[in-house]
């Protein structure tokens, strides 16, 4: 036993024999044990030494730990680890494009207005909670049958302040810069891809409208040239766009995430094609620079009617070319029938057409857009859409119809209001989602 011990004891010996010698006068004098108070616990010599007490111990904190804190980053995607685990499960995309059965959801495809109004009017300006996806939404898709969702996007969403989308406007006016970000409209994108791939749908991103690249606004051939100037503001921010996106989804499987660069490129990027073939190359160095393998869709010339005459220009890995497909007729929302004989000899050659351009071409291709006009009688659609559906089948090509939520062109519309959108003979069911959806159409169009 060391020194130190030896002293321990002896101070607590010498302290034990005061404690009696006091105990004892106390008793005599008639006086309590009130010396002690009652909450102090008797010491008990065991003989063996006390350990040291530590000086090193750090407080017990009572306070509840707090949740880590949400990370708003443009580069830093929201998606769950256990999505894009499953993601790694999906089809492979490298070789022969799987046999999707998709459609277009175009809640983000218009920032000015939405798809559910044909002609815009100031006095019918969307509800903004329109552009908002759901998880609903994705659920509804899925039990629709669908495994394929080609997001329309708007890049002014995410370029512009959060208060700005709230606005009440129309037209061509842009209130954002390049140096915005809305990281709510990023976020919301984050949750509709990790919801789609829960449920086992492939996600496409497609910039379908952008600044001074604009689908609906004036002069639509005029108001989309700044789009194809080089060094224009306008091509800048739909450079970054793609950066923000190929940067923030880099670690999403391309199984389950692909990228459609822009719709539908006019007549005056058909009649330039090299200006045309650098913007795509352009955005595929951004892209390919997170990822290297990433599926990229490019929309053929004309508005995705005709093959690209430079295709083996385009600098992308893993290409794959997209065509959109509607007979003269079948968009004519002033119309309740078509002429099928007619419209099945235009889309037999039109189809035809594809096909041999991508066989000649050494590229895979998907049909990205079809459909006809809700107005349309409901046998001439099955009809219409049944033709093209067919062929795709029997060459072994994927689809996805205009569209799932588009108005004159929907399988499904709101289920309050909105009855000028239903096709006067078809069956509509009602949806958690707040939809009513042609039960025939959607069979017809995800088989």
């Amino acid at each position: 036993m060391n020194k130190r011990y030896t002293m321990i004891i002896a101070l607590f010996t010498a302290f034990g024999l005061m404690v009696t010698a006091c105990g004892a006068t106390g008793a005599e004098d008639g006086l309590t044990d009130t010396a002690v108070p009652e909450s102090s616990s008797e010491t008990v010599d065991s003989g063996e030494p006390e350990a040291e007490e530590s000086i090193s111990e750090e407080p017990v904190s009572l306070e509840p730990e707090k949740e880590p804190e949400q990370i708003h980053d443009v580069k830093v995607n929201l998606i769950s680890e256990e999505a894009k685990q499953k993601a790694h499960g999906f089809p492979p995309v490298d070789g022969k494009l799987p046999d999707w059965k998709g459609v277009n959801v175009v809640d983000k495809a218009e920032f000015a207005w939405s798809w559910a109004w044909r002609v815009p009017d100031p006095e019918m300006v969307r509800d903004t909670s329109a552009t908002v996806y759901t998880e609903a939404e994705a659920i509804e898709i899925a039990e629709s049958g669908y495994d394929f969702v080609r997001l329309c996007l708007d890049s002014r969403f995410f370029f512009t302040d959060e208060s700005m989308v709230d606005l009440e406007h129309v037209g061509e006016e842009f209130y954002g810069s390049i140096d915005t970000d809305n990281l709510t409209q990023y976020e919301n994108l984050d949750q509709m891809i990790e919801w789609c791939i829960e449920n086992n749908i492939h996600v496409c991103l497609d910039c379908h409208s952008t600044v001074g690249g604009l689908m609906i606004g004036g002069d639509e051939e005029a108001s989309r040239k700044e789009l194809f100037t080089p060094d224009s503001e306008s091509q800048k921010i739909f450079l970054r766009f793609w950066d923000n996106i190929a940067l923030r989804y880099a670690d999403v499987d391309t199984k389950a995430l692909s990228f459609n660069l822009y719709n539908e490129p006019p007549s005056f990027a058909s009649e330039n094609e090299e200006v045309y073939v650098n913007l795509m190359n352009n955005a595929i160095d951004e892209i390919q620079s997170y990822t290297a393998d990433r599926l990229i869709f490019v929309d053929m010339m004309d508005y995705s009617r005709h093959g690209m005459k430079k295709i083996d220009e385009l600098k992308a890995n893993n290409l794959a070319a997209s065509f959109h497909i509607y007979s003269e007729f079948a968009t004519d929302t002033d119309i309740d029938s078509l002429d099928i004989d007619y419209a099945e000899k235009e889309l037999a050659s039109r189809l035809d057409e594809y096909n041999s351009y991508a066989e000649e071409n050494r590229v895979r291709w998907m049909l990205q857009e079809y459909g006809c006009s809700v107005y349309i009688n409901e046998a001439d659609q099955e009809a219409y859409d049944g033709f093209i559906i067919d062929f795709c089948k029997e060459n072994g090509v994927p689809y996805a119809l205009w569209a799932y939520n588009g108005g004159d062109f929907g399988v499904a519309t709101w289920a309050d209001g909105y009855d000028k959108y239903l096709t006067p003979d078809a069956i509509y069911e009602e949806t958690g989602q707040g939809h009513r959806i042609n039960k025939a159409l959607a069979e017809l169009t995800s088989r």
